[in-house]
């Protein structure tokens, strides 16, 4: 879930990215397809979501400027699933706010350098717990033993937060440019920038490579029968076999200059923000 690091980075990453991946070879059955539900304007710069504990609602981030600047204009917006805009800024006075998830009563925010941990009812921040070393926090997830995983794009790292502290998890070559992560119950699923999708083993911490090309990946999530959801925030979203790393690109909006960041699936639906230009599409996926 990255998107605007500081140019420096951006340029870095592109290099390492390479080309533009080839067509996949799954089958057309295999191959899911997007229908727009809605779409709605009036963000600044949005990056992820995450459903509401009651299911009425998202929750989004929205970084306001540059993703690295420690400006205090980030926020979080509260949108109805039927694309309303609720609460534009329900909380206030985050940097450059990008993964988010609920759990229990709070909101647990990736904001540059620190863990923000919000009053998911009123917005109020609760904690802030840094990352020491930490470039860009990213995405972030649960793991099953219910620590807080976080994903640094600019260290190579994962780290891991509880009861308040923390650490790095894992920091390897292959995470360079880390972004998206993806829970499972033996293994931590995680794309990174530099075009791969990877699975890390909870226990041993070994790293094995799912697929590659996938340009600037992002977002994932789980289809079933070894498929997945990737997302390449320039604006190409992928359909990824894990079984044989073969892909196929179902949405392409780069021409648009609309960015495919982080997105979140319920339901079949497919929450999709736009850091560019600034808007959020629901999309049913048809499979």
């Amino acid at each position: 879930m990255a998107k605007r690091l500081c140019c420096a980075f951006v340029f870095a990453l592109a290099a390492c990215a390479g080309a533009a991946p080839p067509p996949g070879s799954l089958t057309p059955a295999a191959t899911p397809q997007l229908e727009q539900v809605w779409r709605l304007g009036g963000f600044a710069n949005p990056e992820s979501a995450v459903l509401s504990a009651d299911g009425t609602f998202l929750y989004v981030t929205n970084v306001n400027g540059e993703g690295d600047a420690r400006d205090g204009n980030g926020f979080i917006s509260r949108v109805s699933l039927t694309g309303e805009m609720l609460e534009r800024e329900f909380a206030r006075g985050l940097d450059g706010p990008k993964g988010v998830m609920l759990g229990g009563d709070a909101l647990y925010v990736a904001d540059i350098s620190q863990l923000v941990v919000l009053d998911a009812a009123t917005g109020a921040v609760r904690r802030r717990v840094p990352a020491p070393g930490a470039v860009f926090l990213n995405d972030l997830t649960f793991a099953p033993d219910g620590r807080v995983l976080i994903a640094d794009s600019g260290s190579a790292r994962i780290y891991a937060s509880r009861n308040h502290t923390m650490e790095v998890w894992l920091e390897h070559e292959l995470l360079r440019a880390v972004n998206g992560l993806l829970p499972e119950p033996d293994r931590l699923i995680v794309t990174t920038m530099e075009g791969r999708l990877l699975a890390i083993d909870y226990s041993t911490r070994q790293i094995r490579v799912l697929a590659e090309g996938l340009g600037d990946a992002d977002g994932v999530a789980a289809l079933g029968g070894g498929r997945y959801l990737v997302s390449a925030w320039p604006g190409q979203m992928f359909v990824v076999s894990a079984t044989d790393g073969t892909f196929a690109q179902i949405l392409d909006t780069r021409s648009e200059e609309r960015y495919l960041n982080d997105f979140l699936l319920v339901n079949g639906i497919l929450y999709q923000p736009h850091w560019e230009p600034s808007e959020f599409t629901a999309y049913r996926v048809r499979q």
